[in-house]
């Protein structure tokens, strides 16, 4: 359907595409085939979405999550210029900035806000309330645990997993502020390392490949191993 929306002359909306009820498209955006747009959601101008993808689906749970979900959510705020890939998934009340690139597949959670020249990668999952600084990248089949704040200029490798809960709970509260991870600006996540629940890896850190992260990396130092144990300090 494509009914109520306000639309670019300049834009290109394929015959397959279906646009929900208030949504927004800016000039010169293209969609492409079997794109999903949930109503209310704004696509920047210059922005192009290909095949397939799933833009501000609502989570729906089926009473077996730790995390309450709200009853009604936000709609997606897409910037300008920015690339989403192929069966990507953008759930409800996400918030792109300018120039930012989802890859073919990638999911997104809700609530998370995702800032200008960010790039997540192909198979990437974050989960909900996840924040990207600007200039960041998160590469392909990582795994962002919910409420991960990651700053500016970040680089984040190939298949890197997150965790946010220690006791591994299937019901019961919550986890609480404790549990959240935090990526200082400019640090570096090598491929495969693994970060545990609650660790701040310091601002132009280094995490080594496949290193699994126990507790808090300082600043401008390396941490290699399992658990990571720094190995060099005081570089950049």
């Amino acid at each position: 359907m494509q009914n109520n929306m306000e639309k670019s002359e300049t834009a290109y909306i394929a015959a397959t595409a279906q646009i929900g009820e208030d949504c927004v498209i800016g000039k010169d955006v293209v969609i492409h085939h079997n794109v999903i747009l949930y109503p209310g959601t704004k696509v920047g101008a210059g922005t192009e979405i290909f095949d397939g993808a799933v833009i501000g689906r609502p989570p729906k749970g089926a009473g077996n999550l730790v995390h309450k979900l709200e009853s009604n959510f936000e709609p997606v705020e897409i910037g300008t210029s920015c690339v989403i890939g192929s069966n990507a998934v953008i759930y409800a009340a996400n918030r792109l900035g300018n120039n930012v690139l989802i890859g073919d597949g990638a999911q997104l959670r809700e609530h998370g806000d995702i800032g200008d020249n960010a790039l997540i990668a192909r198979l990437c999952t974050t989960n909900h309330h996840v924040i990207v600084k600007e200039n960041s990248k998160i590469m392909d089949m990582t795994h962002i645990t919910a409420r991960t704040v990651v700053e500016e200029d970040v680089f984040v490798g190939v298949g890197v997993c997150s965790a946010n809960d220690n006791t591994m709970r299937i019901k019961g509260s919550e986890v609480g502020e404790a549990a959240i991870i935090t990526l200082k600006k400019g640090c570096k996540i090598g491929s495969g390392s693994t970060l545990l629940p609650g660790v701040t890896v310091g601002k132009n850190a280094v995490v080594g490949a496949g290193a699994v992260v126990t507790k808090d990396v300082p600043e401008t130092s390396t941490v290699m191993g399992v658990p990571a144990r720094v190995t060099e300090q005081g570089h950049g």
